[in-house]
């Protein structure tokens, strides 16, 4: 009787623990599959959760592998949560070759989503990464575009 009444007090203790993250998080993937747009439908999303970049070592990325279907248009949109220090991008790679980002290095502008049309049936590469290397927090959400 007291071991089950101990299993049942750690129970009621660390559930609502383990499960005090989720909420904003799934606020966030709301939020960001909304600001895709009306014209598309939500296939995934990624939380995305990186530190800040050592000096001598590379940038940290999260990658993630995706089907794409030929003629298919796609929409990747990324947002970052609100105590985030970086800001989050995508980019797409098939086969090594970079496809498209929402970041241009260049001019140095940050696109919250970008629009693929796909070419090629196949397995793309998707890459989450924060600009300069800065430590955060967010989520990538593919859509179809109807």
């Amino acid at each position: 009787m007291k071991k089950r009444l101990l299993i049942l007090t750690i129970v009621l203790v660390i559930l609502p623990l383990m499960a005090s993250g989720q909420p904003a998080t799934d606020d966030l993937v709301s939020s960001c599959v909304l600001a895709a747009g009306e014209n598309t439908t939500y296939l995934k999303d990624f939380r995305i959760q990186l530190p800040k970049a050592s000096q001598d070592a590379a940038v940290p990325v999260y990658k993630a592998n995706m089907y794409l279907m030929k003629n298919m248009k796609y929409r990747f949109c990324v947002c970052d949560s609100p105590e985030s220090s970086g800001e989050l991008f995508i980019t797409i790679y098939d086969q090594g070759k970079e496809i498209i980002s929402s970041y241009n290095s260049s001019s140095a502008r940050k696109y919250s989503s970008v629009d693929f049309i796909c070419n090629k049936t196949g397995l793309y590469t998707l890459w989450y990464s924060f600009i300069g290397g800065e430590q955060g927090s967010g989520v990538g959400v593919v859509c179809m575009i109807r």
